[in-house]
């Protein structure tokens, strides 16, 4: 990871972080890349700033004060009554019930698509605008927030990647949705609560343990935070070629080479999810899409047995 890359996680400019790297004796400028030891040591030495309060100030929070109490995140393109075009709308709507009746607090987030837009745009928060890593550029990523039953519901706003009349089928699917995987990544530390877990759901949304293993690595936040990945449907896998991570994921190539992405001689973000989830759960129609041969022929079934029986011993 490079000082700026590393300064971005910490909401810094490059400058910033270079002074800190100076004043503890790593000598460095924005582009320098830095070593495993070198991550470890600033990140020691930033978290413990926060904690007495010595390290500069940064971007301000939405919530000054974080509440104690650990908060499930529920990464999902789908949620009724904002939007649904079947069972994932369903499905994520009945986990939001279920978890707070189990007493849990709960943030589900989702693209700001034009029909929520237009039917909830007028009861929206508005919290704050964030630059975001599309490949080598930025992309705005404006963040509101709506509390309805007990739920607080994120919304991700970008006019070019979702002010459009569907959800799926465009060309620049991996793109948007990779904007909307590390647009929540860089959201959740503003809205003033701990995580304790990520889940997220097929592959338009599996780039998050993906990315949080590549580039969240050291960020203090995320330090604990655990991701279960849910498959509910096989069909859809996210194929793409190997240019995709430096071209839109803003990641190395090598985690193409070294076969953590790849499957065959393509990129599959959701063996990507499924690589890097802390665990993953199926439910019946992925269960049922496992038998069949071409899940077998095209190595996800492998993948996916190979995760739950580590696992499981």
């Amino acid at each position: 990871m490079r000082v700026y890359e590393f300064a971005r996680n910490y909401g810094m400019t490059s400058k910033e972080l270079v002074a800190i790297c100076h004043e503890i004796g790593i000598e460095v400028k924005a582009q320098s890349k830095l070593d495993e030891t070198q991550l470890a040591t600033l990140s020691r030495h930033i978290c413990r700033g926060k904690d007495t309060n010595e390290t500069i100030e940064t971007t301000p929070k939405v919530v000054k004060k974080s509440r104690e109490a650990k908060t499930i995140a529920y990464v999902v393109t789908e949620c009724e009554p904002f939007t649904s075009l079947g069972e994932l709308g369903k499905t994520a709507a009945a986990f939001a019930t279920q978890t707070i009746k189990d007493g849990r607090s709960l943030i589900i987030a989702l693209p700001k698509y034009k029909e929520i837009t237009e039917v909830y745009g007028t009861t929206m928060e508005w919290l704050m605008d964030l630059p975001i890593k599309v490949g080598s550029t930025e992309a705005r990523a404006s963040l509101f927030k709506l509390v309805q039953d007990s739920v607080t519901y994120l919304f991700i706003g970008n006019d070019g990647y979702f002010t459009r009349e569907e959800i799926y089928g465009y060309e620049d699917d991996a793109e948007r949705f990779a904007f909307f995987n590390r647009a929540v990544l860089e959201a959740l530390p503003y809205l003033g609560t701990k995580i304790s877990e990520i889940y997220v759901n097929d592959w338009h949304t599996s780039m998050i343990p993906l990315i949080l293993n590549v580039d969240y690595k050291y960020h203090s936040f995320y330090q604990k935070v655990k991701t279960t990945l849910n498959i509910h449907n096989l069909e859809y896998q996210g194929w793409y070629s190997a240019d995709i991570l430096p071209n839109v994921l803003g990641i190395s190539r090598q985690y193409y080479d070294n076969g953590l992405t790849r499957m065959g001689d393509s990129v599959n973000l959701l063996k990507s999810g499924i690589e890097t989830a802390t665990r993953i759960q199926l439910n019946e129609i992925s269960t049922e899409q496992l038998k069949l041969p071409q899940m077998h022929e095209s190595g996800i079934a492998a993948v996916i047995e190979g995760k739950l029986n580590h696992k499981a011993s």
